[in-house]
């Protein structure tokens, strides 16, 4: 089953560019999962970035560099949650439970390098149900996300600690 977080949200480093500057701010989170599949829900730390960032008309460029995990827009309900992590489990089961060809070829060493355990599951997971990025409208100062959108970070190979790029742009700026 799913795990809602509301937690877990932390700001590693953040440049706030110079007036006139289409790009307004560059944040870095990091995000912490404690369990196998977990959803995160960011809109709350994506509201503050954009009222802090002040800016009217734009938009906002959320980045996921992972390949196990990703990022959707959905409304963070615990029944359609549970619904979606059936779902996955139905259509590709975990690994303990089935055998992806991901990862067979390495041997222990390297194994033990990378750390990872049979996660062929959270690749197709990643691939079939969520996005490596997203680019979310700024209207009149504030996210423009329909009355249920939440932006959400789905973890499928979990619990991980995550780094998410955030860039926020003002479509009004002139050069100084």
């Amino acid at each position: 089953m799913t795990t809602v977080s509301r937690t877990g949200i932390d700001i590693v480093s953040r440049r706030v560019m110079p007036p006139g500057s289409h790009l307004v701010l560059t944040v870095l989170l990091r995000v912490t999962t404690h369990h196998p599949e977990e959803d995160v829900d960011l809109t709350g730390q994506l509201h503050r970035l954009v009222a802090e960032a002040g800016i009217a008309e734009g938009s906002v460029h959320l980045y996921c560099g992972h390949t196990t995990c990703g990022l959707l827009v959905n409304e963070p309900e615990a029944g359609l949650e549970d619904d979606t992590s059936r779902a996955l489990e139905r259509l590709l089961p975990h690994s303990d439970h089935h055998p992806y060809a991901h990862g067979r070829h390495r041997g222990p060493e390297e194994r033990s390098h990378h750390g990872e355990r049979d996660n062929g599951h959270s690749h197709l997971r990643t691939m079939l149900a969520t996005h490596p990025e997203l680019h979310i409208p700024i209207t009149n100062g504030a996210l423009h996300l329909g009355r249920w959108q939440a932006v959400v970070l789905a973890e499928h190979d979990g619990p991980r600690t995550r780094e998410l790029l955030l860039r926020v742009h003002d479509d009004l700026a002139r050069p100084a």
